[in-house]
């Protein structure tokens, strides 16, 4: 069978994709075995095709299987040369790769479907996280425990998308995210919740609720716990959303 550019492009997203797809996965808690060298790619002839990968936000926790797989092996085993390229506060992975800087990104669906409907041809070839990572936390004093529970309250949020889900979970309660709090830009870090200016702050599961574990209660010297804290789990307020997915370009 005669392959066309087209097809063996195809053929050459899927293969990239799922060695990537297995990369990410491996970082949910889940081992995968180290996979076998392609048959179809070009590690027989030691050719490695060069690939770069944006991720969605700097280095933590949240992509461990990305760097995981390219210091064990894993894409090179598959003939692939992969470049990870860190995010930050000024990139936007989808449009990095809709205007080609990148082949491949990671970034939530919902900011992503947001860039579609801009124009962005991106696809989605791989869903990595299957549930959301997204808590809003509030001191135990707070009685924060539900979505409704925000009415009136001083609630923090990241913007930039990340705000889909928390506005969805205050709509559902009944609240109008316009009129029902007052809405506080919260910067990516856990400061101003500690201080009191922010009385629910956004936190992901991987990062910034890991942050609050480790942070001291200044009333006892030691260490915050889970018990210090109300989460609501959009989860659980049923208005969750896919994150982290990889995108190619269509």
């Amino acid at each position: 069978m005669r392959l066309t550019r087209r097809t063996t492009w195809g053929l050459t997203v899927v293969a990239t994709a799922a060695a990537l797809a297995l990369a990410g996965c491996s970082s949910s808690g889940s081992v995968a075995a180290a996979p076998a060298a392609s048959a179809s790619g070009t590690g027989g002839s030691g050719t490695l095709t060069p690939v770069k990968l944006q991720l969605q936000w700097f280095t933590q926790a949240q992509f461990a299987g990305y760097y995981a797989a390219l210091k064990q092996g894993y894409y090179k085993d598959e003939g692939l040369d992969v470049q990870i390229v860190e995010g930050g506060t000024d990139i936007v992975p989808q449009t990095q790769l809709a205007n080609g800087s990148v082949d491949y990104a990671l970034a939530w669906v919902p900011k992503a479907l947001a860039s579609r409907e801009q124009g962005a041809g991106i696809t989605d070839v791989a869903q990595i996280f299957q549930r959301s990572g997204t808590l809003q936390v509030s001191f135990k004093d707070k009685n924060i425990t539900t979505a409704a529970a925000l009415k009136g309250k001083k609630v923090g949020n990241w913007g930039f998308g990340n705000e889909f889900e928390l506005f969805a979970g205050m709509t559902k309660a009944g609240l109008d995210p316009a009129k029902d709090v007052t809405l506080v830009q919260q910067q990516f870090d856990m400061n101003a919740f500690l201080a009191g200016d922010i009385d629910a702050a956004q936190a992901m599961v991987y990062n910034e609720y890991a942050q609050l574990l480790e942070a001291k209660n200044p009333a006892t010297g030691k260490q915050y716990t889970a018990d210090d804290f109300n989460v609501v789990d959009w989860n659980t307020e049923g208005t969750a959303m896919l994150q982290d997915a990889i995108w190619a370009n269509t």
